[in-house]
Parts: C-alpha cells; structure tokens; sequence
C-alpha cells in the first residue's frame, strides 16, 4: 500500500473526474480528513491510500458499506 499526500490525491481525483466525468471525484482534503475522522478510510505515515479511496468511493455509488477490521 502506497500512501501519498493529500494534494495528489486530491489532484489524482480530479484528473479521474474530467476523465470520467464524474464530479463525485472532486473532492478537498477537508473531505478526507472528516472520513478519517468518521472511520471511512485510514491516514498513515506519507498520507492517504489512494486505492482504499476508490474503493469507498464504488462502494458508496453501490450503496455498499465497507465493514471495518
């Protein structure tokens, strides 16, 4: 798992959400932090797991909630 800052992932997101056309992906890093806070997704040494992100990301468009270990 490579965890990058918040700055690319937010750019990475962006670029997926012209390139998709989905603004769901548009997120700021206040976004991220209130999921940390609210358990979604997790905040390490380097920054936030890009792939873990999109996995909550689908799993909110299905309506699945990702159980927590």
């Amino acid at each position: 798992m490579n965890r990058v800052p918040a700055a690319l992932v937010v750019r990475l997101l962006h670029q997926e959400a012209d390139k998709r056309g989905d603004d769901r992906y548009r997120l700021k890093p206040a976004t991220l932090r209130k999921w940390v806070q609210r358990g979604h997704i997790t905040r390490g040494d380097g920054g936030y797991d890009l792939r873990e992100i999109l996995v909550y990301l689908d799993g909110r468009e299905n309506g699945v909630r990702i159980a927590e270990t």
